[in-house]
């Protein structure tokens, strides 16, 4: 009644993925350089800012309209809206860390590569006492000298 090896009707309707086949998922921010990624990360925050102040804004109005009674026909929309709210903040926590680690990323890698930039073999030339006399003969010998005239 089942194919081979089906042992009722719920393995029956299950179909197993063959995985080989499907085109390997990869990740949309690989899309994306560096300064893009900080980019992103900026309008993410900015935009979860805008949504938990229009967030407050609305309950405060809310709160304020419905001190005069309930309104006919509507719908209170005061618990949703205290739903999201800590919700958006978690989002905007979570945006503004992301932008601060990209950030700091970022600066990690200038500094390493200006670490690496200046912190190259630095030649010390050491003088020795005859190099220190020859040295000394030279600026002796720098004294202001008057200009014929």
């Amino acid at each position: 009644m089942f194919r081979k090896g089906v042992r009722n009707a719920a393995q029956a309707c299950y179909i197993p993925i063959d995985h080989s086949c499907t085109p390997m998922a990869t990740n949309p921010l690989d899309k994306l350089d560096r300064q893009e990624l900080l980019w992103l990360a900026g309008i993410l925050k900015d935009a979860c800012r805008e949504r938990l102040e229009k967030n407050l804004v609305s309950q405060e109005f809310e709160n304020r309209l419905y001190q005069r009674g309930p309104v006919e026909g509507r719908l209170d929309p005061r618990p949703f809206l205290k739903i999201w709210e800590p919700r958006y903040r978690k989002f905007l926590e979570v945006a503004s860390e992301l932008q601060a680690w990209l950030e700091g990323e970022d600066a990690q890698d200038l500094a390493e590569s200006l670490r690496a930039q200046f912190q190259g073999p630095v030649e010390i030339s050491r003088h020795g006492p005859a190099a220190a006399q020859a040295l000394g003969d030279k600026t002796a010998g720098r004294g202001r000298k008057s200009r014929p005239r």
